[in-house]
């Protein structure tokens, strides 16, 4: 496995899909939470200084689904849809799980491969890979697992078919998650020139979309769960009055809101499914 990638090899021509790329090229997931600017990225340091974040301080239901997730597909196969700098795909492979990590963009690749590295396990293959044109054969994989990455690809329905198409039989689609609409999300995206995820620029795509919507895309699927996923609001890199407002006055005041009221508008939509 080479660790030398050539971004220009990956780069979509379609404009549009080549906007997606160029921004999460430079915005690898993760790096809105690297607060301490002193930290050589790449480094271990910088790794455990993402991860106190992540996981499971923000994102308690990704542990829970990893832990169930892992013993049954002990000794089998997943793709991991979007692996980032690889945290999820990392606690697959301490759990036993075979893992196969793709990510669109050459950097977060790199970056992946690195932490992998450093926490010394061995992933089957880490890779660029589009979840629109996935290069594996079908029947593939046991699972495949996208976190935060479908609806964020230009085409929702298109990547669900080809997360299908490279499933075997029975195999699980573990999708954390939608972007779900009516939320307080949903209802902020709408104000121009806010950004909610980084600073400078959110995700040129970021398809919001109802439960029903989502559920009527899963065709060839088996629905085994839903869930609507409430997280924590944390500090991000912010400036100026942005910074006052986010950390001062939306996070304090949307972290004291009751679990199950905030469920009510939470903005995350995640489902599990089988391939039939």
């Amino acid at each position: 496995m080479s660790s030398k990638i050539d971004a220009s090899q990956h780069r979509p021509e379609d404009p549009a899909l080549a906007a997606i790329y160029d921004y999460w090229n430079t915005h690898t997931l993760g790096l809105q939470y690297a607060t301490d600017r002193s930290l050589t990225p790449g480094s271990r340091e910088f790794f455990d200084h993402i991860r106190q974040w992540m996981n499971p301080y923000k994102f308690p239901w990704i542990m829970t689904r990893i832990d169930r997730e892992s013993r049954l597909l002990k000794g089998k196969h997943l793709l991991e849809i979007g692996c980032g700098m690889g945290y999820d795909s990392l606690e697959f492979l301490k759990r036993g799980v075979r893992v196969t990590a793709t990510d669109l963009t050459p950097n977060a690749v790199k970056m992946a491969r690195r932490h992998f590295e450093l926490e010394n396990v061995q992933a089957e293959d880490v890779r660029v890979e589009t979840v629109l044109d996935l290069s594996f054969p079908d029947n593939t994989f046991d699972a495949v697992w996208a976190n935060g990455v479908v609806h964020a690809t230009g085409d929702t329905p298109r990547a669900l078919r080809e997360i299908r198409r490279v499933l075997k039989p029975g195999g699980r689609a573990i999708i954390s998650h939608f972007y779900r609409k009516p939320s307080w999300m949903y209802s902020l995206k709408q104000i121009p020139g806010v950004n909610i995820e980084f600073d400078e620029e959110d995700p040129p795509v970021n398809d919001f979309l109802t439960e029903q919507e989502v559920e009527a895309m899963f065709a060839g699927y088996e629905i085994i769960e839903t869930e609507r996923e409430h997280h924590r609001l944390l500090p991000v890199c912010r400036s100026g009055v942005k910074a006052f407002l986010y950390n001062y006055g939306l996070k304090p005041f949307y972290n004291i809101i009751p679990e199950g009221l905030a469920k009510r508008f939470a903005y995350k939509y995640s489902v599990t499914a089988i391939k039939k």
